[in-house]
């Protein structure tokens, strides 16, 4: 059987429903979303039976278009909570507004907590203009570092009125989406009917990262929208979504089952398409200007992805024997056993080794359970923009973890397939103005080297930094 995931549903802490008068007087869209008390609203434990009634396996949680920032951070914590008390079953996204100051410190924070991405947002009662860039771009930066979705409530520019519906309609996302063409952006409610222009060449092309929910779908279209939609965009942008509790999954997958998809796109549409958009989650690049070493690892593991944190695994050896080399400096405080080794650094602590002159990166930024789960294409794509960061920023050393990262970088971030025996340490080949080392990979499966073998390997880097920048 298919795996069937719900792309859109809410879910709200059970505290609100007795709070009613007071949110709807502090927030606008929860004002014009829930007019009088005792609307249909819903928590994760009534949100997971109705998914079992649904036969869905797991669903993407999501609040609203917040205008108050205290209510949104509530909810967005609830959503959080929720996740990690069902994972597997239910994945949260947050909602900020993009206007604020603080949006993408608290969309950063939730992005660390294990958010997959950003949404629902609702310009219009949010009052941003998605079509001004200056408003979208720092949210977006941070979304686009992360690899992450946002999720747009779309409108459609005719039909009925309904609560919420707003003005972001196919004219105006398609300007948002072609200002940020490298974002991952979900268009709520089958986009307003963008899909259905993507059989305009010029328009398809501006919506290459575009995919599309069918959020409310039964009060919005007859069932063959949605092999229209699959038709025009291509099946693999569409997403079941329920927009639960304002409809049930049960009822949007059976207008989605009655339209005239064939099986393989009927299975995208349910639930693959959703998967593989989820995993497309990666960790940002901390690279800047004028950093000592960089560390490469050969690509972020699931696990860390999960967590927002490089090495995040608890048995990866990567921050013990960091924190007993002394390489990071003052990050490493304090001594924190009677061997002396400094237990102090952790996963989070990687934002802040810049500060230290060390940056974080990979040569596939794709993130996989296990290294044998990438791909020749994974390589091919991300190896040469690897080479592009290095010498953009050109830091002193470029320091591989592991020969497999490095013969993997060598081979298609500088077309040499063959580069003969490799050792760890230092290397011959430069990258731009950057020296290279290679470390022993820290990953728990490289048992041959203990966490004092690894703290050794990163004191000798921290060495050759001494010797190049006296």
């Amino acid at each position: 059987m298919a795996t069937v995931i719900d792309a859109h549903c809410h879910i709200l802490p059970p505290s609100f429903a007795a709070r009613h008068q007071e949110l709807a007087a502090r927030d606008a869209t929860y004002a014009a979303l829930f007019p009088r008390p005792g609307g249909r609203t819903s928590d994760a434990e009534a949100l997971l039976r109705a998914l079992d009634a649904a036969g869905v396996n797991s669903a993407i949680i999501m609040g609203f278009g917040w205008t108050d920032a205290q209510l949104a951070a509530e909810a967005n914590d609830y959503l959080l909570d929720a996740a990690a008390a069902h994972p597997g079953r239910l994945t949260a996204l947050a909602s900020v507004n993009p206007a604020w100051n603080a949006a993408v410190s608290e969309a950063e924070r939730c992005l660390r907590r294990g958010a997959a991405g950003i949404g629902e947002l609702h310009a219009d009662t949010q009052g941003f203009d998605l079509t001004d860039y200056d408003t979208m771009a720092p949210l977006m930066a941070l979304l686009r570092a992360w690899r992450r979705p946002l999720v747009l409530h779309a409108s459609e520019p005719v039909g009925h009125q309904y609560p919420g519906k707003g003005s972001a309609t196919p004219e105006r996302l398609l300007r948002f989406a072609a200002n940020f063409p490298d974002n991952l952006i979900v268009l709520a409610h089958l986009g307003g009917g963008l899909p259905f222009y993507a059989a305009m060449p010029e328009v398809a092309a501006a919506l290459a990262n575009v995919y599309y929910d069918t959020a409310a779908l039964p009060y919005l279209y007859r069932p063959p929208a949605v092999a229209a939609a699959a038709l025009t965009a291509g099946p693999e942008r569409i997403m079941f979504g329920s927009d639960y509790p304002l409809l049930s999954p049960k009822r949007v997958m059976a207008q989605i089952r009655s339209a005239e998809l064939n099986a393989d796109d009927a299975a995208s549409v349910l639930g693959s398409n959703a998967a593989s958009l989820l995993a497309m989650g990666t960790l940002p690049d901390y690279l800047q200007n004028g950093l000592d070493i960089v560390l490469i690892g050969l690509n972020p593991s699931a696990w860390s992805v999960r967590q927002g944190r490089y090495f995040a695994n608890p048995r990866n050896r990567f921050w013990p024997a960091l924190s007993a080399s002394g390489i990071a400096g003052p990050l490493a405080s304090h001594s924190g056993s009677d061997t002396g080794l400094h237990s102090d650094l952790g996963p989070q602590d990687d934002a802040r080794l810049p500060a230290a002159g060390i940056g974080l990166t990979d040569v596939v930024k794709r993130a996989t359970a296990q290294a044998s789960g990438l791909t020749a294409a994974d390589y091919r794509r991300d190896a040469p923009l690897l080479r592009e960061k290095l010498l953009r920023h050109s830091p002193t050393i470029a320091c591989f973890h592991g020969l497999t990262a490095y013969r993997a970088y060598l081979r298609y971030g500088e077309n040499i397939p063959r580069p003969g025996a490799l050792a760890l340490g230092r290397q011959e080949h430069t990258i731009g103005r950057s020296r290279v080392f290679v470390l022993p990979n820290p990953s728990p499966a490289n048992a041959r080297y203990s966490t004092g073998d690894l703290a050794q390997w990163y004191r000798q880097l921290g060495e050759w930094r001494r010797e190049l920048t006296p």
